[in-house]
């Protein structure tokens, strides 16, 4: 065998095994751009779905604003009633109550006869008894 008989044979190799690879990056290439053409389409119809949800979202927050513009308007005649109607007079209970406190009377006979709660009867008691109208009150008292 002669040199150009094994360069011939040489370049025939290099010439398929570049065949080979340019094939083998075509082949690549086209699955590549199936990917990427898969993954386009699944971003499409994501964008639809998001968009139709979108959609909903909008209609669902234009009916949400009519409702509070409505509670807006019902809440500004309401204030308008309110202001406009007499206040009602003070409750002659919490009266009698300090003048029974001050008689000594006890926490349950507030909460019995002027309908106090426990908290407002202890209330009234501490700053009203008896006890307290002889010694002054200190600042972290009347808090």
């Amino acid at each position: 065998m002669s040199e150009f008989d094994l360069l011939f044979w040489a370049m025939v190799a290099a010439i398929v095994a570049l065949g080979v690879a340019v094939a083998s990056l075509a082949i690549g290439q086209a699955r590549l751009r199936e990917a990427s053409r898969r993954d386009a389409q699944r971003l499409f119809e994501q964008m639809d779905l998001t968009l139709g949800e979108l959609r909903d979202v909008s209609t669902a927050l234009s009916g949400c604003l009519q409702g509070v513009q409505e509670l807006r308007v019902r809440g500004t005649s309401a204030q308008r009633a309110a202001a406009s109607a007499p206040a009602p007079a003070p409750s002659r209970s919490y009266d009698i109550a300090l003048r029974l406190a001050r008689n000594g009377a006890s926490r349950e006979e507030l909460m019995s006869s002027c309908g106090m709660s426990r908290h407002e009867a202890e209330l009234a008691v501490r700053l009203h008894g008896p006890e307290q109208r002889g010694r002054p009150l200190r600042a972290g008292a009347a808090a």
